[in-house]
């Protein structure tokens, strides 16, 4: 590892915009004493983005508040290593004090049960990231495995100008491509693909489209390429590597900008009987999901677990990217978003 690799990842705001199971034992592997705070820390991370509740199975706004609670017991328990994001300020503050940030976000706005009241509730409770769809039909539009994509609903432009107003980031991984075009256009606000790669490169029902990213990016916003392994190649009889998740970073810097790229890795594999008990639920929402690959070939080769951070850049820095490039990869065009999104009602 290249000590400029190690020293653009000090520097930077690195942030995982798409984590979740926080509160899951770490795995067996790690120290007793070790949390997986402390191996997000160790690794470089600064912020993540961690998923409070989703639509996998129905969910309710008294779900989420419940839900929310941990995160804010967390936060009173590790003061000195958590901290809840209210704003990107925040961000910067948790990177100066060598704290984790943590973004309270939904896979899915069902938690809203179809009352705009219920999304300046959930703002309050520290709701910064609202994903609009899950997998399947919501109440705002139609998720990327509805056999028809039905488009954004009436409640999900109505929703749409409620995060505008307050500062939630609207995010459009497992949305259907009619309703996140209609979403983006919709939205005055730049949007995130969370964790989503490029259908270009792997013909995956999750990743992007071209004409997704470049709508996304043509408004500010940011496509976070996901690791999965499943979703970085076609071919699943052999374990991809960190290179081919770096060709889709190339391949949006190609037809959008590197301004318009994140990184969300959608949780690293954990060897956990929880993990393992998760992993078999939810293959039976979507049977063949996993492609074959096992929990530690979840993610590509070199960037499959929590220490893989430095080897990534190390690895954006061989293929051309300059440090602050690589940067903004890291975070800085997330930091850009959240600055813009979460900051408009900072002196309200």
């Amino acid at each position: 590892m290249s000590s400029k690799a190690q020293n653009v990842l000090n520097e930077s705001i690195a942030i995982d915009c798409l984590h979740h199971c926080l509160f899951i034992d770490p795995p067996i592997e790690a120290d007793d004493k070790t949390n997986l705070i402390d191996m997000l820390l160790a690794g470089g991370v600064t912020c993540i983005s961690d998923t409070v509740l989703d639509d996998n199975y129905p969910s309710t706004f008294d779900e989420f508040c419940k839900a929310t609670i941990d995160y804010y017991l967390l936060a009173d328990t590790l003061p000195d290593q958590v901290l809840i994001v209210n704003n990107a300020i925040d961000i910067e503050r948790a990177k100066r004090e060598h704290k984790l940030a943590v973004i309270l976000s939904t896979q899915g706005s069902e938690l809203f049960q179809r009352d705009l009241r219920y999304v300046q509730l959930a703002y309050r409770q520290g709701l910064r990231i609202a994903q609009l769809t899950y997998n399947q039909q919501g109440s705002l539009g139609s998720g990327v495995y509805e056999p028809e994509d039905h488009g954004l609903t009436r409640f999900g432009q109505q929703c749409i100008y409620e995060f505008n107003r307050l500062g939630i980031v609207m995010d459009l991984s497992h949305v259907g491509e009619r309703t996140s075009l209609e979403a983006i256009d919709h939205s005055d606000d730049p949007a995130i693909f969370s964790h989503s790669s490029t259908k270009a490169l792997c013909h995956h029902r999750r990743n992007a489209s071209d004409e997704q990213i470049k709508r996304c990016s043509a408004k500010g916003g940011v496509i976070c390429v996901c690791p999965h392994s499943i979703m970085c190649d076609d071919d699943n009889s052999k374990w991809p590597t960190v290179d081919r998740f770096i060709d889709h970073i190339l391949h949006i810097a190609e037809i959008a900008s590197i301004d318009n790229v994140g990184v969300g890795t959608d949780r690293w594999k954990r060897s956990t009987l929880f993990a393992k008990m998760k992993r078999i639920s939810f293959g039976r929402t979507l049977p063949g999901w996993y492609g074959g690959f096992d929990d530690f070939h979840k993610q590509v080769e070199g960037f499959n677990y929590f220490d893989k951070w430095e080897n990534f850049v190390d690895r954006m820095l061989a293929r051309g990217l300059s440090g602050q490039e690589a940067s903004k990869v890291l975070g800085g065009n997330l930091m850009r978003v959240f600055h813009q999104v979460m900051d408009k009602n900072i002196a309200k």
